[in-house]
C-alpha cells in the first residue's frame, strides 16, 4: 500500500514539474505585472508553486493548469498585500498616534514599484520593439497599433481599415508572428515584464 501511494506521489511530482515547466514564462511574467519588481515576483513565483503543490490534488485533469495557478498566484499576492497593509499590522488606530504629543506617526510604505534597473531595461526593450513593429508592412502594424496600444475592438479596427473582422484576426495574428520573428532576429529576449 505504502509503495503504491510513493509511486502515485513520484507520478505526481514528475507531472507537477512538467506543467511547472511549460507555464514558467507566462506565470513569471504575470507575477512580475502584479509585484512590478523582479525579486518580488521570484518571491511570489516560489510561494505560488509551493501552494500549487501542496494543493495539487484538488488540480482537475482537463482543466488549464496555467489558468488554475494564476488564480493560487492571485490569491497568494493578494494575501501578502493584506498581511503588509500597516494599517492591518496596528494593533488600533490609537496605536499609531504618539501618546506624547498626539501627532500621527508616519508608517513606512514598501515601494513596490519596479527597481531602476528594471525600468532601464523594460525601457530599452519597448524602444527595440517599436523598432521592430516599424518593419512590419502598414497593413499588420497598424492592426497591431490600434488593437494592443489603442485598445480599438476587432470591429472598430475592421471599421477604419474598411474590411471584415476576419481579415482583422488574421493581420492581427500574422503582424504578431512577424513581429515576433523580427524580434527573435535582432536577438531581443522576453522584457521584464
Amino acid at each position: 500500500m505504502q509503495s503504491e501511494e510513493f509511486v502515485r506521489s513520484e507520478f505526481d511530482a514528475r507531472r507537477f514539474e512538467e506543467m511547472m515547466g511549460a507555464t514558467h514564462r507566462r506565470a513569471f511574467s504575470m507575477a512580475y505585472q502584479l509585484t512590478r519588481n523582479s525579486t518580488d515576483a521570484e518571491d511570489l513565483m516560489q510561494e505560488t508553486y509551493v501552494k500549487a503543490w501542496r494543493g495539487f490534488d484538488s488540480y482537475m485533469p482537463g482543466r488549464p493548469f496555467l489558468n488554475w495557478l494564476l488564480r493560487i498566484m492571485q490569491r497568494a499576492y493578494l494575501d501578502g498585500r493584506r498581511r503588509d497593509n500597516p494599517i492591518r499590522r496596528a494593533e488600533s488606530l490609537n496605536s499609531m498616534i504618539s501618546p506624547s504629543d498626539g501627532d500621527v506617526q508616519e508608517l513606512p510604505i514598501p515601494d513596490r514599484g519596479p527597481s531602476p534597473d528594471d525600468e532601464v531595461i523594460y525601457t530599452e526593450y519597448q524602444a527595440e520593439l517599436r523598432r521592430a513593429l516599424r518593419e512590419l508592412p502598414d497593413v499588420y502594424r497598424e492592426a497591431i497599433e490600434m488593437c494592443d496600444l489603442e485598445g480599438l475592438s476587432y470591429s472598430e479596427i475592421a471599421e477604419a481599415q474598411r474590411t471584415t473582422i476576419g481579415t482583422v484576426r488574421s493581420r492581427i495574428h500574422r503582424g504578431r508572428k512577424f513581429l515576433r520573428d523580427i524580434v527573435q532576429q535582432h536577438g531581443l529576449g522576453l522584457p521584464p515584464i
